[in-house]
């Protein structure tokens, strides 16, 4: 028990000390548990050794996450550009003379309003137009840390056999049996979890993005990728993915298009919650969605964007350590 303590105290030292390699490694190491799952059914096939299935399911999820970048950042630059001027020109056009008809109100009361209503439309309109300039300064940077992330997840996955062989080590001999099985069984509640979030994503993001098609929202198969990848983020996830989703509906078709994608989006939601988390993440994962949801936070604000991937991960961690060791300790007492 205070082996592992001394090792999760030391993680968050070393973290805090150095956080962008730490990070980077957790962001490697969280692809790392994605490229396993095909590279898993590709080792399987005969004459296809581990590494080139390591390979192969490294390639596959390069090109992925290429295609997620180069088409968030044109699409959301392209529509913002159209949506922030118009939002900027519209809020210039309210005339509050028109909407209160009222003799008892003072005309001066009238023009401040639409003074205030245009200035704030503008303010946003600059607001968004500079992050719409910061999007696409940041799309080397992306493509770069795409390219780290990758190689490190790779390398994480070639490394996983070799570690699983000398896990032995890092143990003393009086427990090392218990503390072994201790994390195979935490490594198979992470890879249960990323599974059946694998799995859930790709339904999602199908669901979305047919949903989409369906409504006549353009870019149907970017939201739909968009939706699946940023799923495995529960909860906090689908905010991301609403953001472009609801962007692009009121964008083309207005008001309607904003109610279609909310509606999709919604339906889709709730039939993640209350039917494929049941049923393909099982009684394994079997958290209350409060608890998920105060792990993400809290790690997220420990330990920042990389908190948040690992808010899942610690929280089945100490789940499995409270049941294997501090309620055996309370048995003793």
């Amino acid at each position: 028990m205070w082996v592992f303590l001394i090792y999760v105290g030391l993680f968050f030292v070393l973290f805090k000390a150095a956080p962008m390699i730490l990070g980077a490694i957790i962001f490697g190491w969280y692809l790392s548990l994605i490229i396993e799952i095909p590279t898993k059914y590709l080792s399987k096939i005969k004459f296809l050794p581990y590494k080139a299935a390591v390979i192969i399911s490294s390639l596959v999820m390069f090109f992925l996450l290429a295609y997620a970048i180069y088409s968030i950042f044109p699409i959301l630059i392209e529509e913002g550009q159209k949506l922030f001027p118009a939002i900027g020109k519209r809020s210039q056009d309210i005339n509050f003379a028109d909407l209160i008809k009222s003799e008892k109100i003072d005309p001066g009361v009238i023009d401040w309003l639409n003074d205030l209503t245009g200035q704030l439309g503008q303010k946003f309109s600059d607001f968004g137009i500079s992050i719409i300039n910061s999007l696409i300064q940041q799309i080397p940077n992306a493509m770069t840390a795409t390219i780290i992330f990758v190689i490190t997840a790779s390398y994480f996955t070639t490394l996983t056999p070799i570690f699983r062989n000398n896990i032995w080590r890092f143990f003393p001999r009086s427990t090392r049996d218990k503390s072994i099985r201790f994390v195979s069984e935490f490594y198979k509640d992470i890879r249960h979890f990323i599974g059946g979030q694998a799995i859930i994503a790709g339904l999602v993001g199908s669901m979305v993005g047919f949903g989409a098609f369906i409504s006549g929202i353009p870019y149907a198969v970017f939201l739909g990728f968009l939706s699946g990848i940023t799923n495995f983020v529960p909860f906090l996830g689908v905010i991301v993915a609403a953001v472009p989703a609801l962007l692009l509906g009121f964008v083309h078709e207005g008001v309607a298009g904003f109610i279609k994608m909310a509606i999709v989006l919604l339906a889709s939601n709730l039939l993640e919650t209350w039917l494929l988390n049941p049923k393909i993440q099982g009684a394994r994962m079997n958290i209350n969605w409060f608890a998920i949801l105060i792990a993400i936070l809290l790690c997220g604000a420990i330990l920042g964007l990389a908190g948040v991937l690992l808010g899942i991960p610690l929280l089945l961690f100490f789940r499995r350590f409270w049941e294997e060791y501090v309620q055996s300790a309370y048995k003793k007492l």
